[in-house]
C-alpha cells in the first residue's frame, strides 16, 4: 500500500479511537455490479454504548448496522481497502478527501479551511435528539407557531417539528455534494407557508456555517407576502420569497439544490425537469396528487386493481413516482425513493432524493434505466408522462436506437412507435 494509503487508514483509526469521526461516507464502488452503492458512517449511542452505524444505500434502499469497538475499526477498512475507491470523512478537526486510483495509488487531501458540519446525535433511546432541539428557541420556528418563546414545543405543532427535523436529516445527509467553494444556491418549487424553506436556510447557515442564497417560489401572493415578513423581521436577506411558476422560473445562477415538496400533480414534474436542466446536484421532492397516471388507466388496463378506484390511485401514484426515479437516473442521477413522513400521519409520504453523480454515468447504465421505463410504458399500454416528455425536449435523456431485430417495445429509432405515441420529436409537441 502506498503512504497515502496507510495515512488513510491510520486517519479511520484514530478519529474512530478517539470518537472524533463525525461522518465518513464511502462511494464509487470498486466492483462493476455493486451491492450497495455507497455507505455512510456516523456515531452513534446504543443502551449507553457509543456506536458506529454504517448505513448501506442501493438506488432505492437503506440498510443500518451498528459495529462496536474492533468490529468497527475492521468494517471500516474493510471498506476503504476492497470495496470503494473514494472517501470523504469528517472529524472534529477537519474534513479529508480520499481518492484510489484504478492501478491502486492512494490520495488523501486535508480541507485547509474545514466546513462546519452537524451531525444529529443518534442516541437509540426513547427520546428522539434532533438537528434543531426542543427546548432551545429556534426564530423561525417561533415566528411560525411551531414553537413558544422558551423554545417549547406546541402540543398542536408536534408532527410539524418532527417532520421539519426529519427534512433537515436528508439535507444533512448529502450537504458534502453541495459547493464548498462558493455561495450555495437553493430554490424552493412551491413553497407554502415555508416551514421547510426556513428550516434549510436555518441548517445551512446557522448550523454548517454555509454561505447560501434561497429562492422560495409560490403563486400565491399573500403567502409570499407573509413569508417575506418574516424573512423580514427575523434579519435574512439571504432568503427571498417571489410570485411565480415553476415552468417560468429562471435563475441568474447555478442552482445547486432544488427543492419540490406536495408540488401537485405534473408540477412536480416540472420542477424535477427544471433541475435536470440546471444540473442541479441535488434534488429533493415530496410528489403529491398523482393524476395524469390514474386518468390515462382504464378500467380494463389491469384488471382487477383498475377496478377499484382506492387501489388505482395508490397504483398509479407508486408507478408515477418509480418511473421519476428511474428516469431521473437515466439522466445521470443517484436516486432513492425514502419515507418522509410516518404512513399513519400521512399515505404522501415518500421523498424523492436524487444527487447528480460526480463522474458521468456509463453509457449502459442510463440506457438501462431508460429502458426500464419503456417496458413498463408498454406493459400499461400509456404513452409518456410529463417528466419524460420534458426530459426529452430537453435531450436529457440517452438515446436508445436498436436494430430492427429488437426485443419488442423498445424503440427501432428515436422516431419509433412507443405506447401509441411517437418517442421522437413529434411526441414532445
Amino acid at each position: 500500500m502506498s503512504d497515502h494509503a496507510q495515512d488513510l487508514l491510520q486517519l479511520l483509526t484514530d478519529s474512530a479511537t478517539s470518537k472524533t469521526l463525525l461522518k465518513a461516507v464511502f462511494s464509487s464502488p470498486r466492483a462493476a455490479e455493486p451491492e450497495f452503492l455507497r455507505v455512510s458512517v456516523r456515531p452513534v449511542e446504543v443502551r449507553g454504548l457509543s456506536m458506529l452505524q454504517f448505513t448501506s444505500q442501493t438506488a432505492t434502499q437503506e440498510f443500518h448496522k451498528n459495529f462496536g469497538g474492533d468490529e468497527a475499526l475492521a468494517e471500516l477498512t474493510r471498506l476503504v481497502t476492497k470495496v470503494y475507491r473514494n472517501a470523504r470523512i469528517t472529524t472534529a478537526d477537519a474534513i479529508f478527501e480520499a481518492r484510489t486510483s484504478r492501478k491502486g495509488k492512494c490520495f488523501l487531501r486535508k480541507e485547509a479551511a474545514p466546513v462546519a458540519v452537524v451531525t444529529p446525535p443518534a442516541a437509540h433511546n426513547r427520546t428522539r435528539n434532533y438537528l434543531i432541539p426542543e427546548g432551545v428557541p429556534c426564530p423561525f420556528l417561533i415566528h411560525t407557531g411551531v414553537m413558544t418563546k422558551d423554545g417549547a414545543v406546541r402540543a398542536a405543532h408536534s408532527k410539524k417539528f418532527g417532520q421539519i427535523n426529519r427534512f433537515l436529516e436528508f439535507i444533512n445527509d448529502v450537504v458534502a455534494m453541495l459547493p464548498a467553494d462558493r455561495t450555495i444556491h437553493v430554490v424552493d418549487f412551491g413553497c407554502g407557508k415555508s416551514y421547510l424553506t426556513f428550516a434549510t436556510q436555518y441548517l445551512l447557515t446557522t448550523l454548517l456555517q454555509r454561505d447560501c442564497r434561497i429562492t422560495g417560489l409560490d403563486r400565491r401572493a399573500d403567502v409570499v407576502q407573509t413569508c417575506s415578513k418574516i424573512a423580514k423581521e427575523l434579519q435574512l436577506p439571504n432568503l427571498q420569497f417571489a410570485i411565480g411558476d415553476i415552468a417560468g422560473f429562471e435563475s441568474d445562477n447555478p442552482v445547486d439544490l432544488v427543492i419540490s415538496l406536495h408540488a401537485c400533480d405534473t408540477a412536480t414534474d416540472d420542477a424535477l425537469a427544471q433541475a435536470v436542466r440546471w444540473k442541479s446536484r441535488v434534488i429533493l421532492a415530496v410528489p403529491c396528487c398523482q393524476h395524469e397516471l390514474n386518468e390515462l388507466l382504464t378500467n380494463s388496463s389491469l384488471p382487477p386493481i383498475s377496478s377499484y378506484g382506492l387501489l388505482k390511485e395508490r397504483f398509479a401514484a407508486m408507478t408515477t413516482d418509480a418511473m421519476r426515479g428511474t428516469l431521473l437516473t437515466a439522466a445521470g442521477y443517484q436516486t432513492q425513493i425514502l419515507e418522509f413522513i410516518d404512513m399513519e400521519h400521512t399515505p404522501k409520504n415518500l421523498l424523492i432524493r436524487s444527487v447528480r453523480r460526480t463522474e458521468k454515468a456509463p453509457k449502459d447504465s442510463t440506457e438501462k434505466a431508460y429502458e426500464e421505463v419503456f417496458r413498463l410504458r408498454n406493459q400499461l399500454n400509456i404513452p409518456p408522462l410529463t417528466l419524460e416528455r420534458r426530459l426529452l425536449e430537453q435531450e436529457s435523456l440517452p438515446s436508445l436506437c436498436r436494430p430492427e431485430s429488437s426485443d419488442a417495445g423498445l424503440p427501432v429509432t428515436q422516431t419509433a412507435s412507443v405506447g401509441g405515441i411517437s418517442s421522437g420529436s413529434e411526441m414532445s409537441s
